[in-house]
């Protein structure tokens, strides 16, 4: 009989957390080389950068897999060494929300390029 409560989890979130790290080797060195072709990076230049959708978008994909990524780690720290869940699920509770939000701050900020 298959085991289907959640055998693959532990697979999942492996894979996950290599996707992210694949998108964010992606988005640095193509980042940088962007941010070198511009020239000199003054306020103007830097609030130019992030006007096209294109890095708008890319930026956030990157931000969000840098989230995602940094989560899956924290959770899998809090598993092995916080043991009372009165303290884990209030944590990751406290992790998760922090990161979403900052996930949606990251939003507002790069769409409020114009």
């Amino acid at each position: 009989m298959r085991n289907v409560g959640g055998a693959h989890r532990g697979l999942n979130m492996w894979l996950v957390q290599r996707a992210s790290a694949l998108i964010m080797a992606l988005y640095l060195p193509g980042f940088l080389v962007y941010a070198l072709v511009v020239g000199p990076l003054d306020f103007a230049a830097w609030h130019g950068l992030f006007v096209p959708l294109a890095v708008k978008v890319s930026s956030l994909l990157f931000i969000a897999a840098l989230l995602v990524h940094a989560w899956i780690g924290l959770r899998e720290i809090f598993i092995d060494y916080v043991h009372p869940m009165t303290i884990r699920l209030p944590l990751l509770f406290l992790f998760g929300t922090l990161y979403l939000g900052c996930l949606i701050w990251a939003a507002d900020i790069l769409w409020g390029v114009k």
